[in-house]
C-alpha cells in the first residue's frame, strides 16, 4: 500500500500568498484497487487534475470557496468565481495534508484515523511545523490531536479562548493563538448539512475577526 504524498501544493505560490493557509483533513478517498498506485496530491492539484471535478466533490469545492474567502475577504459571495474556474487557482497557494496518509475509502473510521495519528504524530507535527502556516483550518480533525503536541510547535490552543464565527449556529470555532497564528475548527467540507455559502462565510468571518483584532 502506497502512502499518499501531501503538503504544500506549490512552494512558489505558497511563499507569495498573502496568507499562509494549511488545511488538515482526515484521509484520502481512493478507489478500490488503486491502493498501490503512487499518488501525490500536491502534483495533482498543480496539474489541474481536480479542476474539472472541483464542483462535484464537496471536499474540494468548499475548501476552495473557504480559502477564497480568506485570501479575498472583501469580496461578497456573488463575486466568488466557481470552484472549477478562476477560484480553483487558490488551491495552489495553500498546503493540504491528511492525518492518515494511507489510502482509504469514502467513509472514515475514527479508530483508524486516531491510530494513524498516534502512530505517526511526531512526523505529522513536524510536517505542520515545517509548513509554518499562519492559518490552520481543521476540517473536523482538531479532536484527533493532543493539544500538548501542538503546544510544542507554538500552536497553544489550550491557552486560547474559543470563539464562534456565528454564535447561533456554532458551526465554526476559532482560536486566536497570536497576532500571526489563527486556528479554525470547522466541519469537514464534505459535511452535507452546511451550504457552500455558509461554510465560506463563517470561515471568512473567523479570519476577519482575527485580522481586526491583531
Amino acid at each position: 500500500m502506497e502512502l499518499i504524498k501531501d503538503g504544500i501544493i506549490d512552494n512558489e505560490e505558497y511563499k507569495k500568498s498573502s496568507v499562509k493557509v494549511l488545511w488538515i483533513l482526515k484521509e484520502g478517498n481512493v478507489a478500490e484497487g488503486d491502493e498501490n498506485k503512487q499518488r501525490d496530491l500536491c502534483e495533482e492539484f498543480r496539474l489541474n487534475l481536480h479542476k474539472n471535478n472541483a464542483l462535484s466533490i464537496p471536499t474540494f469545492r468548499k475548501m476552495i470557496y473557504a480559502t477564497y474567502g480568506i485570501l479575498y475577504p472583501d469580496l461578497e459571495w456573488h463575486d466568488v468565481p466557481f470552484a472549477n474556474e478562476d477560484a480553483y487557482e487558490v488551491v495552489k497557494k495553500i498546503a493540504y495534508i491528511n492525518i492518515n496518509k494511507s489510502p482509504a475509502g469514502s467513509t472514515s473510521n475514527y479508530k483508524d484515523i486516531k491510530k494513524a495519528y498516534d502512530d505517526k504524530k511526531e512526523e505529522l507535527i513536524k510536517q505542520i511545523s515545517e509548513i509554518n502556516p499562519e492559518v490552520i483550518v481543521f476540517g473536523n480533525t482538531l479532536y484527533y490531536f493532543d493539544f500538548k503536541d501542538l503546544d510544542k510547535i507554538g500552536w497553544t490552543i489550550s491557552n486560547s479562548a474559543r470563539k464562534y464565527a456565528d454564535e447561533e449556529t456554532k458551526h465554526t470555532a476559532f482560536y486566536k493563538i497570536s497576532s500571526s497564528k489563527l486556528c479554525i475548527n470547522a466541519y469537514h467540507p464534505a459535511y452535507p448539512k452546511i451550504a457552500d455559502k455558509v461554510y465560506w462565510d463563517e470561515i471568512r468571518k473567523a479570519y476577519l475577526f482575527w485580522k481586526s483584532n491583531q
